[in-house]
């Protein structure tokens, strides 16, 4: 799909709104991307069975998603945003993100935010850049540095139903199915989650300034350093 230079800022936004909770829930805990992926530990608190037919409420279902993602050394994902495909790496330890698309990169470290355009030089973002690429990305940039991956799963809001079973990096999962709010904004969002809580991949749908909007994102690499450093 082609997407207008003023919808950089709206695809980004859609990242952190589809996938806010889930680049938290993003983070499943002691799971490896192989076929071979080991044992997940359980999350400490006393967190539902899921089995299906099974309802969730929202909240709870954050906070078992939370405690179950907590012990990562970053990971890797490939999320796909009105049909543009995205990679994007994380790194809890110093709240590090860096998010490649079509249109640009950027590069969230704390409260710090670099982005390029795929014909300029990286630079300190600037939301009133005179390019509009730049500037959109920059847009983007805040809004992804206010999605801390470590916290977002707590946002869930609404009822979750495990609507199905699959498999996922050769570990079996739970489909859970619901409609969250994130910013006021109502979103269908799937998770796909092991027993322990563990979200190996996620889709949600919602609709922004007129327009529908639908994301997926796949974990591809998990518990593993994630060395993102500032570029300039």
């Amino acid at each position: 799909m082609r997407v207008k230079k003023w919808g950089v800022g709206l695809v980004l936004t859609a990242a952190v709104l589809l996938t806010g909770c889930t680049a938290a829930t993003e983070e499943p805990a002691d799971d490896k991307p192989a076929a071979t992926a080991e044992e997940t530990t359980a999350p400490t608190s006393d967190c539902p069975e899921l089995s299906e037919g099974a309802t969730v409420d929202g909240s709870e279902l954050g906070t078992c998603i939370t405690e179950a993602m907590t012990d990562t050394a970053g990971y890797a994902a490939k999320t796909s945003i009105l049909g543009m495909d995205t990679t994007a790496r994380y790194n809890p330890e110093t709240k590090a993100v860096e998010t490649i698309t079509p249109m640009g990169s950027l590069i969230v470290i704390g409260d710090d935010a670099w982005v390029k355009s795929s014909t300029s030089e990286w630079q300190v973002a600037d939301p009133n850049s005179s390019d509009p690429i730049i500037a959109s990305l920059s847009s983007g940039a805040t809004s992804v540095s206010q999605a801390d991956p470590a916290t977002a799963a707590g946002a869930l809001t609404g009822e979750f139903t495990v609507t199905g079973t699959g498999s996922r990096l050769g570990q079996d999962v739970y489909i859970l199915t619901g409609t969250s709010e994130a910013q006021g904004v109502a979103v269908d969002v799937t998770f796909e989650v092991t027993t322990d809580y563990v979200v190996l991949a996620t889709s949600g749908t919602t609709e922004a300034a007129g327009q529908s909007i639908e994301t997926s994102l796949e974990i591809t690499e998990w518990d593993v350093a994630q060395d993102i450093v500032a570029p300039i």
